[in-house]
């Protein structure tokens, strides 16, 4: 761990890495054992809630997009993209916001002259495979055990999703 101006070191008896999308990153230089395939997500948040249910429409490509009240906003989303980029400097692309508006259209034509007031990004850690289209990829956790690499007491959290957070921890 880097600390202001130099390297400093922290010793405990067991270290769970919960790192998410930077797991990888983390666990690498200590004992690896596993990849993470991150994607990216991108919602928009409008300024009021412009539907009082969640509605799932089709993208595009055949995807799914959602539009969902959260308390007095909307939100819609979400894109699930590979994401091999800077995880501290994540922008949504104009494509990613064309992409969930036109979606939507379908079911809200006005949806363009409504005020968009954000857009929150987020990267899944999702379990490294080679293949499948990152809709397809397993969204199941594992916990990964270092010693085998030399590594112990170093335990890794890997993939999941938002909504088994706290069967994960």
């Amino acid at each position: 761990m880097h600390a202001r101006g130099g390297l400093k070191r922290y010793h405990a008896k067991t270290v769970i890495n919960c790192a998410g999308a930077w797991a990888e990153a983390l666990a690498g230089s200590v004992g690896g054992g596993f990849r993470i395939r991150p994607g990216k997500g991108v919602h928009l948040v409008f300024d009021r809630r412009l539907t009082h249910f969640s509605v799932v429409t089709e993208a595009v490509d055949g995807r799914q997009v959602f539009i969902m009240p959260y308390m007095n906003e909307t939100w819609i989303g979400t894109t699930d993209d590979d994401f091999y980029g800077d995880l501290d400097n994540m922008q949504a692309t104009h494509d990613e916001v064309e992409y969930l508006l036109t979606a939507i259209e379908r079911i809200i034509p006005s949806i363009r002259s409504q005020r968009m007031i954000g857009i929150r990004i987020g990267v899944r850690n999702t379990i490294h495979a080679w293949g499948p289209s990152e809709d397809d990829l397993s969204r199941s956790y594992e916990v990964v055990d270092h010693s085998r690499l030399g590594a112990r007491n170093l335990f890794s959290v890997i993939g999941g999703k938002l909504a088994s957070f706290r069967q994960q921890a």
